[in-house]
């Protein structure tokens, strides 16, 4: 919702003030204050009051929220110039503004609570019922797919538990929980074994009175009169009915806990296997009602079932023709596996026999926009946003700014909703925690789904369905908060965002809209030496800015003016980045587009000003050690959580004390900054909250053993570390084992090392005794190792392993059969012999009577079996063998050498 992210961003804006160091007068500090408490005043308001009759009073406070953050930004801009006249007068208008932002607060305030207080009075749980299955009856569909889980299910409600159970289906609207409930009611298997059976619709706002009436009339059949009998009696009319009887009730559409709480109590407890059968978008809802099982997520659709399903609905009996077979295809894959989607679309479809219609809408389903179908469809899962509580709504709307399809990093999510303001941290916590709670909220919600996770378990990336994005943007549009370049929206909002090479059409944006703008991003990830210039001189109070996809190689001129910039990522290939202005930053990141030319960056000496800095991301960079501001004290970053791309002759005692709250740390650079410091490592001891560290080197070293990455002594490593990663380098396993002495890890990745089992160069890592008594994550990636040694307890606690490309491996420690924690081995791009000792490990715990262990290879070296060359002498069997690599990984390695090629031509000036 526009308005609370408004509100919420203005009041982000006044806390900044209030802790600024900034000249400021005394005056405006506390009109700053009042400010801040008045309009948090309002966030209780907008919680609830969000419904048809308030929109006008929203839209209100929305636009006086926005003038009032403009004005007053405007002038803090000038209160950062140097000259104190300017600095003056800047305060003095910023006084007025504030004194006059107070009156106007006062004044919308007095109408919010009028029109609060003359809102009608009414019970939901008493009113009418209108169930959304009532609006998209006629997008019902015939199951298709989902096979498996119909088998659990149906194994699930004819269990031999004589107990009640409650069996929960989760998952986003128009998904086909309600088809699949369906489906299992009527199955010939159920309907035999149950001597009752009943269905509600709950839906949003429900009626407990009418679900009474109707469980009674339809599921136990009375005929008796109804209207005129208490809710009370109709409730032990219907536990009395039920009492002594096998039943299953499908409780269908619930949103929420409290609805299940008045509904569950009247079903009795009859012990003889009775079931109930719920559907929610709500994942806490599910996991509530189905405690202590597990609730079913409902998954989408796969490719094979979709187009089945797309057939059923276009064609019926008929076959597809098989000119509309290719088309029909990338339709269905731009449906991402929504059955009702698919079958909006297939029915929209069904009548059109024209091949060129059917190529436009495979251009864009959205393209359906104007057919009542897809309206329709688009208002189910409406239902799911309009239920939101007003601080969940602006982070939702966010993904609009993110291109349709695409996969969305968590972490970068995180630190633009901090920069946006789009949340107030509620309690006491942390920003970052806070951000991370309201996610995992849309994600329960049914509304965002995850997509990768990390080692250990946390969600990397996330994605929004496209038609959930085509509800963003209507929304957006509607509160003009954004400009897409690919939409039809002419006027810029406060956030703008670029999906294509965006050189033309950014130097045509209407001028009067510069000033209001908060947010500029270019998602077009593609590098260019082509120079111009952005002319970001027009966005004074520019908040975000991420100019990875922009094409620029050059700092922009004009960036180092805005002052209000909280967020801002580029891939600039530039050594000095005049950044010491930016005192407002909150996220810093110079990521390189070219990922195989890592670019050293050289970070201002008034870095150590910034302190509101709390991520700096970077390939590797130098930063000069921090001022000491009294004795033998440094200053300090105190918001600082993560740091990337520390250059090790950077990592001095000093350095550390300065960004001691650090809890994620990279340390990266090229061999011979390491190799420079060799005791650079040794200084970790003073990051005491340290939770996570990586260890990068860029290049390679040469092929003598002694150059090798320094791995810190006994006692350096940080006392709280959780997870390390090691990459690139050689190292001697026996190095291994003062890791294993970390008493919290976890996590432990080693990527790209020459693991050395002794200094003769032989490439085996034999664990010692010791162990890694805690760690439950290990991952090893494009090791050159041969030979892995282990006891029955040197991994007591690990429940996953990850092998990626160790060509060289062909066991793992058997030991591991004998492990109890052990639940998943993953082996990417390994040889045939590693795979088939990893499976041989399961079959040895199955006997075991152990099925948790599962093996999953991907991407196995192919084994070609050739003949001997005439010419050559017959050796063993007379046949060779060679592996194969996987195609994926053949382009690569073809890309990488041409890369190669390309600069050792340019060297010698071909």
């Amino acid at each position: 919702m526009a308005v609370y992210a408004a509100v919420t961003s203005l009041m982000g804006t006044m806390h900044l003030i209030l802790q600024s160091s900034l000249d400021f007068q005394e005056s405006n500090k506390e009109c700053s204050k009042s400010l801040y408490e008045k309009v948090g005043s309002l966030l209780e308001f907008l919680h609830n009051s969000d419904n048809e009759l308030m929109k006008d009073l929203q839209k209100k406070v929305k636009d006086l929220a926005n003038e009032v953050e403009d004005e007053v930004e405007s002038q803090v801009v000038w209160i950062m110039e140097k000259d104190e006249h300017i600095q003056t007068e800047a305060n003095e208008r910023l006084h007025k503004i504030l004194e006059q932002a107070i009156e106007d607060i006062d004044s919308v305030k007095e109408e919010l609570v009028k029109q609060n207080n003359n809102l009608p009075a009414g019970n939901h749980l008493l009113g009418a019922s209108t169930s959304p299955r009532s609006r998209v009856s006629t997008l019902e569909n015939d199951m298709v797919g989902h096979s498996d889980e119909q088998e659990r299910v149906r194994g699930e409600l004819t269990g031999h538990s004589s107990l009640l159970e409650v069996i929960s289906i989760a998952g986003m609207g128009g998904i086909g929980k309600s088809t699949f409930a369906k489906k299992m009611f009527s199955d010939p298997s159920i309907v035999g074994f149950f001597d009752v059976r009943g269905w509600i619709t709950v839906s949003k706002d429900y009626s407990l009175r009418k679900m009474l009436i109707s469980l009674l009339q339809d599921a136990i059949g009375v005929n008796e009169e109804l209207d005129e009998k208490p809710d009370d009696k109709l409730a032990d009319r219907l536990q009395k009915s039920l009492k002594g009887r096998r039943y299953l009730i499908v409780v269908d559409d619930i949103w929420s806990i409290e609805a299940w709480e008045d509904i569950r109590q009247w079903f009795p407890e009859n012990n003889n296997r009775s079931r109930i059968l719920l559907t929610t978008r709500i994942m806490e809802v599910a996991r509530y009602a189905s405690y202590p099982k597990n609730p079913f997520p409902m998954r989408f659709l796969d490719p094979e079932e979709s187009w089945n399903l797309f057939c059923q609905k276009a064609f019926g009996k008929n076959d597809c023709p098989a000119e509309f077979e290719k088309v029909g295809k990338v339709i269905v894959g731009n449906c991402n596996g929504l059955p009702l989607m698919i079958s909006v679309t297939a029915g929209s479809l069904s009548s059109e026999k024209m091949l060129g219609k059917w190529h436009e809408v495979a251009r864009s389903v959205s393209s359906l926009v104007n057919l009542d179908e897809y309206q329709r469809c688009s208002g189910v899962l409406a239902l799911s946003y309009n239920h939101l509580p007003s601080h969940l709504k602006a982070c939702f709307l966010y993904f609009g700014i993110f291109r349709k399809a695409s996969e969305i990093s968590v972490e970068n999510l995180i630190r633009l909703w901090m920069a946006e303001g789009l949340f107030k941290l509620r309690g006491i916590g942390e920003l970052e925690k806070e951000a991370s709670s309201l996610l995992h909220d849309l994600i329960d919600k049914s509304l965002i789904v995850a997509c990768k996770h990390s080692l250990d378990g946390k969600i990397k990336t996330c994605k929004i369905h496209d038609l959930l994005h085509d509800l963003c943007l209507g929304e957006l549009e509607s509160e003009s908060l954004l400009y897409v370049s690919d939409t039809d929206v002419l006027q810029l909002g406060r956030w703008v965002s670029f999906h294509k090479q965006p050189m033309q059409e950014f130097c045509d944006l209407p001028f009067p809209t510069y000033g209001k703008t908060r947010s500029l991003h270019f998602l077009q990830v593609k590098p260019s030496n082509f120079r111009y210039e952005l002319g970001l001189d027009r966005f004074k109070l520019l908040r975000v800015l991420d100019l990875l996809g922009s094409g620029l190689i050059h700092f922009p001129n004009g960036l180092s003016d805005l002052v209000s910039l909280r967020y801002l990522r580029a891939g600039f290939i530039s050594g000095y980045l005049p950044i010491y202005k930016l005192q407002n930053l909150q996220f810093l990141s110079f990521r390189n587009v070219h990922k195989y030319v890592p670019v050293n960056h050289h970070l201002p000496n008034g870095t150590w000003k910034m302190s509101q800095l709390r991520h700096l991301d970077s390939a590797f960079f130098f930063l000069c050690s921090p001022p000491k501001v009294s004795g033998n004290k440094y200053r300090v970053l105190e918001n600082l959580q993560t740091v990337h791309g520390l250059r090790p002759d950077c990592c001095t005692k000093e350095m550390f004390e300065g960004i001691k709250k650090v809890r994620k740390l990279g340390i990266c650079g090229q061999a011979s900054h390491f190799n420079d410091s060799p005791k650079c490592l040794d200084n970790l001891r003073y990051l005491p909250e340290l939770e996570a560290l990586k260890i990068l080197s860029y290049g390679h070293y040469g092929s003598d053993f002694l150059h090798r990455l320094p791995v810190p002594c006994v006692g350096s490593f940080p006392p709280n570390l959780k997870k390390l990663t090691i990459q690139g380098t050689h190292l001697l396993w026996s190095k291994l084992t003062i890791i294993s002495k970390l008493p919290k890890l976890e996590v432990l990745q080693l990527k790209k090392l020459k693991l050395f089992g002794d200094e003769l160069g032989e490439t085996a890592w034999e664990v010692s005794e010791m162990g890694f008594r805690n760690l439950n994550f290990l991952l090893i990636e494009k090791m050159d190792l041969k030979c892995w040694k282990a006891t029955d307890d040197s991994f007591p606690c690990l429940e996953r392993v990850i092998i990626k490309n160790c060509c060289s491996l062909q066991e793992i420690p058997k030991e591991f059969a004998e492990s109890m924690a052990l639940k998943r081995i993953e082996l990417w791009g390994c040889t045939p012999s590693l795979v088939n000792f990893a499976k041989e490990i399961q079959e040895e715990q199955e006997s075991l009577g152990n099925n948790i262990l599962q093996v999953y290879a991907y991407d196995t070296i192919r084994v070609e079996s050739l003949q001997e060359t005439p010419s050559l002498p017959p050796r063993g069997s007379g046949k060779k063998y060679r592996y194969v690599l996987p195609r994926k990984m053949q382009r690569k390695k073809l890309v990488i050498e041409a890369i190669l090629v390309y600069f050792w031509l340019r060297k010698m000036n071909v």
